[in-house]
Parts: C-alpha cells; sequence; structure tokens
C-alpha cells in the first residue's frame, strides 16, 4: 500500500495508484448513530443541503421503543470514497466513523455474518451489514433519498420536522 500523504502535501504531483477494490461493511453492532460518516461524506464530495450520497438512519425499534441506526449509501452517486483510495487513504466516512462501525473490506476478507439489504434500491449494492433486522428494511422507504413516509428526524437547515 501506498504511503500516507503528508499534511500539506501537494497531491496533483502523485502519481494516481489503482484504488484497492472493496466493499463497504457496517457493524450495526457498533453504531452509534453519530452523523460523522455521513458528514465527512457531505464535506468531502460538497454536497448541498437535503441531499444526501449516504445518510444514517435513525429508526425506533418496534420491539422496544430504542433507537437503532442504518447508514445508507446512494447507489447512484457513492463511489466508495474512490478518489481518496487513488492516494492510498481510505474513504472520508470509513476514515470518519469513531467506532469503526464502517470499513471497507476485501470481498475475500469479508465477514461470514455480513449480508446485504434485502430491500433493492433502499442501499449501495456491495454494501453489507451485520447486525440488521427485517424490520429495519421495511422502514427505509428510499433509501439515502429523502421520502415523505421517512419516520426519523432530518437536522439539516429547512428540513427538520
Amino acid at each position: 500500500m501506498a504511503r500516507r500523504p503528508e499534511p500539506g502535501e501537494d497531491l496533483s504531483r502523485r502519481t494516481p495508484l489503482q484504488p484497492v477494490d472493496g466493499l463497504f461493511v457496517v457493524d450495526l453492532r457498533r453504531c452509534i448513530g453519530c452523523h460523522a460518516c455521513s458528514v465527512a461524506c457531505k464535506v468531502e464530495h460538497a454536497v448541498p443541503l437535503g441531499e444526501f450520497r449516504m445518510r444514517v438512519r435513525w429508526m425506533e425499534d418496534p420491539s422496544d421503543g430504542r433507537m437503532a441506526f442504518l447508514p445508507v449509501f446512494a447507489a447512484a452517486t457513492c463511489d466508495y470514497g474512490r478518489a481518496r483510495r487513488s492516494f492510498g487513504m481510505p474513504p472520508a466516512c470509513v476514515s470518519a466513523c469513531p467506532t469503526s462501525a464502517l470499513q471497507l473490506t476485501a470481498a475475500a476478507d469479508m465477514p461470514a455474518e455480513a449480508r446485504p439489504l434485502g430491500q433493492p434500491g433502499s442501499t449501495k449494492p456491495g454494501v453489507r451489514y451485520i447486525g440488521h433486522r427485517p424490520w429495519q428494511e421495511a422502514k427505509l422507504n428510499a433509501g439515502a433519498a429523502l421520502h415523505p413516509d421517512d419516520e426519523d428526524i432530518l437536522y439539516e437547515q429547512g428540513h427538520s420536522r
């Protein structure tokens, strides 16, 4: 793997590397719903308010009323951090996760318990989840995109409920 860039290093002078192929694995047992990954993605890609390449969904568990968190990725726009990976760096969302719940993993190293969401179009194909439950999939609606039936709260300007 390439060395990490030095602070202030001009990356335009570096020869881009071929990104290492990998897929996201999200361990929902570790996710605390902090939104660090979605904020990092928005900053990295200059995503405007109200639009999402990824977002952390907060959902109430129907069995006990506790909150559960589910990061979802927009199938059309998420590129697994290709630009950063071409310089030997992990995607911004992976770097920002304080609990290491989000990882970029080679397909051969994918944990056996990691499974895709069953609802087609709800998140980027290839993302695998550890610990997700069927009721979460039923509440996804449009996945990362905003949907009028979403129950979770949005904290962005002009989009709070």
